[in-house]
């Protein structure tokens, strides 16, 4: 009987060991780990219940807007809930996650997930994978992957299955895995996820910018999946009673290869009525923001750092006014951090335009190498 249970019990401690050593292997080691997985996982450092705004959607999220800005502008705090090509698929499962963490006044959901027009980058593994690797395996997760992933589920339940051959890349893992481990002990990350390149763009098509009130709502359908995607995440919102959400086209430069996508945005504004939400077409109406087509962007679809920052300043000015956000009351040490991220965005600012100004475009995400260059224009 007790060679018995002291079989049982070392099963169990090797199972345990077994377990602990695949889970530290999959969240450290074996994995990819890039400035998605720095942005999401820095949101579960956040206090819970700490913050005004929640941002949600792609690229244009963590390209457009700084928290630290924001909060140095009005005293709002924020964080950018956001993963490149972030796919309309992943969009109900990410306000989940939000909310069980957080309860904003608002969260703001940019809806370019829902224009791409192609099923194929809609359902494109690397699009769910940004957002899917990088979440806790909770019931929110392990229902995304019955809804959306049709095989190899196991890949998506434990990413060390797919990543397990990827030796090679840790060196370049190690960069972001040691920011990650940074801010962890940090409690938070000083920029919320921020990412923008050093350079103004100028268009070498025609912009239509200046004219899209002039042509009208004119309309195109969306993809089939993404319209889905769009309605599944509407009706929940509609299900649970989210009275806190709003739904945002941020500010692009149209020409005429993306004026179809243009019209997408507006049967997505069509969309979003009919279930009794707003949407701030910010594409549409570009010119109420202040932003310039040859001064802000760094590209078609992205603002710079000087579009950022007066977006940042329109946007919060807008949210103060039209949806009643106002700066929750923080502890000492709270404000302290939040100034202190207010004061890197500052510096970030400063970097970004002193790299404006000789012609070297660079990608500046947040990592331990920027935090360390960051460090000499602080207070200056």
């Amino acid at each position: 009987m007790k060679k018995n249970i002291l079989r049982i019990i070392k099963i169990f401690c090797l199972a345990l060991v077994l377990a602990l050593s695949i889970g530290f292997l999959q969240e450290y080691v074996l994995c990819h780990a890039d400035h998605n997985r720095q942005r999401l996982k820095g949101f579960y450092n956040e206090d819970s219940d700490s913050l005004d705004v929640v941002f949600m959607g792609a690229s244009e999220v963590y390209s457009d807007f700084a928290p630290g800005h924001a909060y140095n502008y009005k005293g709002i705090t924020s964080y950018l809930f956001a993963t490149q090509s972030n796919s309309i698929l992943n969009y109900k499962a990410q306000l989940k996650n939000i909310l069980s963490k957080q309860d904003p006044k608002l969260i703001v959901i940019e809806l370019n997930g829902a224009v791409y027009g192609d099923k194929e980058e809609t359902t494109k593994e690397e699009n769910l994978r940004n957002y899917a690797d990088n979440v806790p395996l909770d019931m929110t997760k392990l229902q995304w992957i019955s809804e959306n992933v049709q095989k190899d589920q196991q890949e998506y339940l434990f990413p060390i299955i797919k990543y397990h051959s990827v030796w090679k890349d840790i060196p370049d893992n190690m960069l972001y895995q040691s920011t990650i481990a940074n801010n962890e002990m940090r409690g938070y990350n000083y920029l919320k996820g921020i990412l923008n390149e050093t350079f103004v763009f100028k268009s070498p098509q025609r912009s239509m910018n200046s004219s899209l009130q002039k042509l009208g709502d004119k309309k195109l359908p969306l993809d089939p999946l993404e319209e889905e995607g769009l309605r599944d995440l509407l009706q929940y919102c509609k299900d649970e009673k989210l009275d806190n959400v709003l739904f945002v086209r941020f500010p692009h430069i149209v020409v005429t290869r993306t004026y179809e996508r243009f019209e997408r945005s507006n049967t997505v504004g069509d969309i979003v009525a009919e279930y009794g939400y707003d949407y701030l077409n910010l594409e549409r109406d570009v010119a109420m923001t202040g932003i310039e087509d040859d001064k802000d962007f760094y590209n078609l679809d992205h603002l710079n750092i000087y579009g950022q920052k007066k977006f940042t300043e329109y946007l919060t000015d807008y949210l103060i006014s039209n949806y009643g956000v106002t700066a929750r009351e923080l502890s000492d040490s709270q404000k302290s951090d939040w100034h202190l991220c207010g004061e890197y965005y500052n510096a970030y600012y400063k970097y970004s335009e002193s790299l404006i100004n000789k012609g070297d475009r660079r990608e500046l995400s947040e990592d331990n190498e920027l935090i360390d260059t960051l460090k000499d224009y602080l207070y200056v």
